[in-house]
């Protein structure tokens, strides 16, 4: 068996070395049994059910999320010549029914599909034709309510089983605390579960919080001083397109991404940071999925993230060649307070998600009763002012609306024009001798895209045009024709914003059981949100052993090389010294102040020349306070 996995991954990826338990993981799956696989970002995940699929008869079902992150998975499948397709909300109607039947007919060997998409009738009635060997649920930490991005369409996968009892299934995550283990292994109704988990720590990551009076120039600073290519997360889209504006006045090499660019813009800023044109990448949170440079040399937060899940998975974009990279977030005051209050501005309230979802139902004239897997074109800013709602929390509604699998956002531009030949060869020939006039452009289809007789393949128009020598709305107009005369099924590029609802419309939302779905998500979203205080701005302690620590893993020892164990190295105390004596010094000064007599008193196990040390280096840190009697406490 190895030696035939190992020839697939050479034939299909070029090499014959898997990584660290891919070939364990592979080997469970492929003797049937439910498995968890927990490997961090950059570990290869997508190989652990790409390989096996390809082993034997029959195929993949892939359950993913991000529209995105499949579409690019399916186009990178293709390129290794390994037959694969996606089914998503906001595709046509034929062209799910035409994917589905080619999964029944053809040979694909993994099929994507969201979870939206999933629990459809169209889709069920599917299921128990589709040639389904085992079924992956990428991303399953999403099924958890503990969970850092909790989808509730995730809870409904475990169904499936119904139609496949006897198909085992591969649930993968990169970033899982125990809760989420649990959670997953119960929701998804794995039985005798294999669990393969390789260590989150990250031996050439080095970890650092750097607090900054003013972030654009530490931002500047550590892009001079670390050579290579980077990331700079920011947080709006106004404030990556400064930082990078900002970076190039000063002679580096930089650009912006966010979700607001067009397909084709973003695509190709991708590609040029990717092949080293560009240096440094500013990005939202946009930025980074699915996406697999090696060379990261650094990941800069501008503002820490809400969750450690989010920003193990971003800064874990770095060092993925295993050489030394840097992991660096900047802080100052007001992001603590920010975080503090961002659970008020996150979370709406039940009137104003009720007040909004009844407004949204009269905008895109929907009746109750009715609404259900119908697309209709959505402009936000029309709909914020023609019902005066506030914009950042009609946004946060509709998110929360759509987590809870109410209605859908189609990624923007993510769905350009799409073109399947729906004639066989034979009849394409004739057809051609008969209506000479569409000859050049049906020939030019084909000598440019391959797979158009099995496939839903992306078109451009304006290349087709170049090539024909046609122009283009000349070639929108044939391939409509085309289409009218069931030669091919053409899905023009969608240019209007659109919203899926996914169940019908109704008067009152607690028939979904939402609001107590809102209630449980503020409190699990405050406890992460304190598990990022600690790490960012009270935890005075190694940050590898902190991060470490949130996932339910122990490092036995501090790992010698974050900010904190650098920086008490220079002061000559190891990292487990100066950690004993904070802890210490947290405890007493918690009760009332201190004089530095009587604290040498209570901290008698260390010299008193380390104890002064510690505190010494703690005050300059501004953690400790030394107040005008030369009482010392902390800085709350």
């Amino acid at each position: 068996m190895i030696d035939r996995l190992k020839q697939i991954l050479s034939d299909h990826w070029g090499t014959n070395q898997f990584r660290p338990l891919q070939t364990e993981i592979i080997t469970s799956v492929l003797t049937k049994n439910d498995t968890l696989a927990l490997i961090p970002t950059g570990g290869g995940k997508s190989v652990c059910y790409q390989v096996p699929a390809l082993y034997e008869e029959g195929m993949c079902l892939v359950i993913s999320p991000l529209i995105a992150l499949m579409k690019d998975q399916v186009e990178d499948l293709l390129n290794r010549h390994i037959p694969a397709a996606a089914v998503y909300s906001g595709m046509s109607f034929s062209e799910v029914e035409n994917t589905l039947n080619n999964a029944i007919h053809k040979n694909y060997k993994v099929l994507y599909v969201s979870p939206e998409r999933l629990q459809t009738e169209s889709f069920k009635l599917k299921i128990p034709s589709l040639p389904i060997k085992f079924i992956a649920v990428d991303e399953a930490h999403c099924i958890s309510e503990w969970g850092y991005d909790f989808r509730p369409a995730y809870l409904e996968i475990a169904s499936i089983k119904e139609y496949l009892p006897k198909v085992p299934i591969l649930a993968l995550t990169a970033t899982a605390t125990n809760e989420v283990r649990k959670d997953i292994i119960e929701k998804l109704k794995l039985k005798d579960v294999q669990v393969f988990e390789r260590s989150f720590n990250r031996d050439n990551l080095i970890y650092a919080i750097v607090q900054a009076e003013s972030k654009y120039n530490s931002l500047l600073q550590i892009s001079k001083n670390i050579a290579g290519s980077g990331i700079i997360y920011a947080k709006t889209r106004k404030e990556v397109q400064e930082i990078a504006y900002f970076l190039k006045i000063h002679k580096i090499s930089a650009d912006f991404y966010h979700a607001g660019l067009d397909n084709q813009t973003r695509s190709s800023k991708q590609e040029k940071w990717k092949k080293g044109k560009i240096r440094i990448m500013v990005s939202t949170n946009a930025f980074g999925m699915g996406i697999d440079k090696s060379d990261v040399r650094f990941v800069l937060h501008a503002t820490i993230p809400e969750s450690l899940e989010a920003y193990y998975q971003e800064a874990g974009r770095a060092g993925r060649d295993f050489k030394k990279s840097y992991a660096v977030v900047l802080t100052n005051k007001s992001d603590r307070t920010d975080l503090e209050n961002r659970i008020e501005s996150v979370f709406p309230t039940k009137n104003e998600i009720q007040t909004i979802y009844k407004a949204l139902c009269s905008f895109l004239q929907i009746p109750p009763g009715s609404g259900a897997d119908t697309e209709f074109d959505f402009n936000f800013q029309d709909f914020c002012n023609l019902y005066n709602l506030d914009l950042k929390k009609t946004a946060n509604a509709l998110q929360f609306l759509q987590r809870e699998s109410l209605i859908f956002f189609p990624e923007k531009d993510s769905l350009p024009s799409r073109l399947m030949i729906v004639q066989s060869y034979m009849e394409i020939y004739n057809f051609q001798i008969v209506n000479a006039k569409y000859e050049i452009l049906i020939k030019t289809l084909l000598r440019s895209y391959e797979g158009l007789f099995d496939l839903y393949i992306k078109i451009n128009e304006n290349e087709i045009a170049k090539r024909t020598g046609l122009q283009t709305q000349d070639v929108i107009r044939m391939l409509h024709e085309l289409k009218n005369m069931e030669v091919v099924d053409y899905i023009p590029v969608k240019t209007k914003p659109q919203i899926v609802f996914l169940h019908d419309r109704v008067e009152k939302l607690e028939l979904f059981h939402i609001y107590q779905n809102l209630e449980k998500r503020k409190i699990f979203y405050q406890k992460r949100i304190e598990w990022v205080i600690k790490y960012g701005f009270e935890h005075f302690g190694c940050r590898s052993k902190v991060l470490l620590g949130y996932f339910g893993e122990k490092l036995t020892k501090n790992c010698g090389h974050c900010d904190y164990c650098l920086k008490t190295a220079d002061v000559g105390l190891s990292s487990e010294e100066f950690e004993i004596i904070y802890t210490e010094l947290k405890k007493l000064l918690t009760e009332k102040k201190l004089s530095h007599e009587e604290i040498k008193t209570k901290i008698s196990v260390f010299k008193e020349n380390k104890i002064k040390t510690a505190i010494e280096w703690l005050v300059k840190q501004n953690v400790i306070i030394e107040d005008s009697n030369k009482l010392l406490e902390l800085n709350r």
